[in-house]
This record gives structure tokens, sequence and C-alpha cells, in this order.
């Protein structure tokens, strides 16, 4: 870390909405602080950089050799995630990467072991994490206050508009397919941290025929844990309401996760009703939004990822964006064969695998 300033310095790359948005989380975060931002649109970099007095660039490599760059934020299209992850860790820098960590397991796979290899942070921007009522699902959870899980069910999603469509999310070569990819590793993650890990997994695919070829509308899976539990997730770009809704059911209790707007509701193993309305938390959210151009789950996620080692991180490493892309990736594999597919196996308490990252038909 630079000592002239406190903090870790951070540039972000790319400054389409989400990089407007990292670009303010970092400016207010505490442990953080802004120190330029990179978009291969040097008109729109510099508009986001005016708005914090920073450095803007159209060239990634001139970014990292700015003084007191400590860490990378990765905000581009999904096409250019591997890339710019790793150049950024070669240079010697931190990186907080937006889902996905990659299109491709491989390339996911790869970019875990190079950041653990270099002794570097890698990050992935799993935001959802830190939504109050996620993460008070998450606690009541840890508490065995619903027994063992025994399933989990997951919707997540928005409308896809005509110009949503038209940008490059509607591209498969920069997006890397659609609603799955886009979408889905949120609802990924949420159900391993439920869950527990998943070794296998089944799919099926909606493709709009009018649509954008390979950018599916709608995705269907089922994935089956090591333990006999089980998860369904459904990722739509034709969803109204709701964007991301997460059902826990464990063998005494049951939670149920509303994100739009905030609501956890649920029955505990002591007998216990929880119905909580977050009216208070909607309405700050709402203020620091306004305040400070961004949502706070952003900026708690990048406190936790500036936190220094010896605190606990909440936040999601390069080998939890590894298992939500190897997820994904499985879903799309089963939709094209028809056939179940075995994820791979981690060496317990050890950044490595035990076996390739690819995935099997079975």
């Amino acid at each position: 870390m630079d000592a002239r300033h406190k903090g870790l310095g951070i540039l972000v790359v790319g400054a389409g909405y989400l990089g407007m948005q990292r670009a303010a989380a970092a400016a207010v975060a505490r442990g953080t602080k802004l120190i330029g931002v990179v978009d291969l649109d040097l008109a729109r970099a510099r508009q986001v950089a005016a708005a914090h007095g920073v450095f803007a660039s159209a060239d990634i490599e001139e970014g990292l050799t700015l003084d007191g760059v400590d860490a990378v934020v990765v905000a581009t299209p999904h096409s250019d995630h591997v890339e710019s992850v790793e150049l950024s860790l070669a240079r010697g820098k931190h990186v907080l990467c937006e889902k996905p960590l990659a299109i491709e397991t491989e390339d996911a796979w790869r970019l875990a072991h190079q950041a653990d290899e270099a002794g570097l942070r890698l990050a992935t921007g799993f935001n959802h994490r830190f939504y109050p009522p996620v993460c008070d699902a998450l606690a009541i959870e840890s508490e065995w206050a619903l027994g063992r899980i025994e399933s989990v069910r997951a919707q997540i999603g928005h409308v896809a508009s005509a110009e949503f469509l038209a940008g490059w999310h509607g591209d498969r070569d920069l997006a890397g397919g659609g609603t799955l990819i886009d979408n889905g590793p949120h609802a990924c993650d949420l159900i391993r941290r439920f869950l527990g890990e998943v070794g296998f997994a089944r799919g099926m695919l909606r493709h709009d025929p009018n649509g954008h070829f390979g950018c599916e509308r709608e995705a269907f899976a089922l994935f089956r844990g090591h333990e006999e539990a089980v998860a369904e997730l459904h990722s739509s770009w034709n969803l109204p309401t709701g964007y991301l809704t997460i059902e826990v059911r464990g063998a005494s209790g049951w939670l149920k996760v509303e994100t739009a707007p905030w609501r956890l509701t649920g029955r505990l193993a002591d007998g216990r009703r929880i119905d909580r309305r977050y009216v208070a938390e909607r309405l700050l959210e709402r203020v620091y939004r306004r305040r400070y151009g961004c949502e706070r789950s952003l900026v708690r996620e990048l406190e936790s990822f500036a936190a220094p080692r010896s605190i606990p991180r909440a936040g999601a490493t390069g080998w939890d964006g590894f298992r939500a892309v190897e997820m994904v990736r499985a879903v799309y594999e089963s939709d094209r064969t028809g056939r179940e597919v075995t994820l791979s196996a981690r060496v317990a308490g050890q950044g490595t695998l035990s076996e390739a990252p690819a995935g099997h038909t079975g």
C-alpha cells in the first residue's frame, strides 16, 4: 500500500453502469481511495473520473502504473474479465472482478490459481451477499436454526428491455450467454452459501427464436449436493417482479428471502416466526444511493475486500467465483447433452482442486 495515502488505492476498469457505481463505492468506502478510472471510451472514463477528481485513461497499462494503485476493480463486459484480471495480477495488484469471474470454467480456475500463487487477493463481485435480508438469512442458517438444510429454491432476473439487449449483453461473444451467465452467478453463489458444495447439475435453457443467438432468456437448473440436499434455480430475462427470491428449507424450519423489496419471512426450529420488512433500511438505502451514487452493498463488499487479513471477510473469493462459473457452465453442458453433469471436487481446506475443473457428463 502506498504510504502517501491511507486505504487501498483503487483503479476501476470499466466506466459503464456498474463501473460508475464501483467508482462511487471506492470513493466513499472505509479503507479505500479511488485513484483512477479506465475505459476504452476515453470520454466515458473522463466523465466518471471527473465526478471524483481522479485520473482517467483509455489504457489499462497506463492506469496500472499510477502511483498509489494497490488494487483493481474490473467492471467490463464478461469477455474482457480474464485479460484484465490476468494483467492486473501480473502487475502485483489485488483484484475484485465483477461476476462472472470468467466465461469459461478453465479460465476462472486459472485466475484463482494465479492469485494464490502470487499471494494476492482475488475477489468476485457478489454484492448480493451484503443485502440485509440475505445477511440475516445466512446468519440464521449458520446457527442451525433451520436444522439440516434439505433444499434451496432461487429465482433471479428482470425484464430484458430492447435497449438492454442492444448493448453487449445481447452479444454472445461479449457476454458468453444470456440470463444464466449474467444473473445466474449471484444465485449460484448463494445456493452454495446455504446448501454447501454442489456436486451435480442438470439444466435446460429457453431461447427466443426471434431474439439474440446464444443469449438464453430463461434457464432452469437442478443441483444436488453431496448430502442429498437439492437446489432449484430459475434465471430469467422475462421476470417482471421480484429480481431475487430465495427459499431455504431445513428439517426444522424455513426462510424466504425477497430483495425487491427487501423482506425476510420464515419459521425457525424453536417455533419462532420471522417477518422482517426492513422499512427503515430501505428508506436509508434510497437516501444513500441519491447521496453517493451507488448501492450500499457495493460499499460493504469493497470494505470487506480492503479489510486487513486478520479480519474475516464476508465477500466472495476467486474460488467462489470459479465455483459459480463451473455451475453455470455445467447447466449449459447439461442442456446441450441432456445429461447430468458432475462438478469437480475441491480439496478440503485448500485453494486447489483434486481434479481438473472441467465437469464431465455422467
